[in-house]
Formats: structure tokens, C-alpha cells, sequence
């Protein structure tokens, strides 16, 4: 009886042991098709009348300016960003600054 607990053990520790390796695994082919969606739209458009490597800007969703140079993703040029992304101010209408001036005094 004693040497059936003892290959249960094992049996049960052998498992285990593959169940995690399948999880971990999982996990990390998870993360790597992460990165591999769609691309930005806005980022093709502004290198469609561009060669590789010229310079290249375009506006994200949250008033961001991204800022790089045009690169091949496979065999669409886009535009990749290579320097910090800048927060654009928007502009304010004259009603808005009337308003702004208005609370001030």
C-alpha cells in the first residue's frame, strides 16, 4: 500500500508539473500575438507618399503628436515614432476664452 501512495505522488507531481509548463507556455505565445495586430491606420496613411526613412508626424486619439520616420512593417510603409511623444494643447474658440476671462474677474 505504501508504494502505491508513493507512485500517486509522483503520478500527481508529474502533472502538475506539465499543467504549469502548458500555462507558462500559453502565457508567453499569449504575449507575443499581442504585438502583432492591426496597424494604426493613421500611422500608413502619412507615409503614403513617403520613401523609407523620411520624416514623418501624425496625431493619435488623445491629442498626442507622434513624431518618427517612415519604416517597413512587412511590406507596408508606416510611420514609427523615434522620439517622445508630444501633448498637442487644443486650441481654444473665442466663446471658451470669453468664458475663461469672465470667471477670472
Amino acid at each position: 500500500m505504501r508504494i502505491q501512495s508513493v507512485v500517486f505522488k509522483y503520478t500527481l507531481e508529474k502533472t502538475l508539473l506539465v499543467c504549469l509548463a502548458a500555462f507558462a507556455l500559453s502565457l508567453i505565445t499569449g504575449y507575443s500575438h499581442a504585438h502583432s495586430g492591426p496597424l494604426n491606420t493613421a500611422a500608413v496613411k502619412v507615409c503614403d507618399n513617403k520613401a523609407k526613412s523620411q520624416a514623418c508626424q501624425y496625431e493619435g486619439g488623445h491629442n498626442d503628436l507622434y513624431i518618427g520616420s517612415c519604416q517597413y512593417m512587412v511590406t507596408t510603409l508606416m510611420c514609427v515614432r523615434n522620439q517622445p511623444i508630444k501633448n498637442i494643447e487644443p486650441e481654444k474658440n473665442g466663446a471658451e476664452e470669453e468664458h475663461n476671462t469672465k470667471q477670472h474677474n
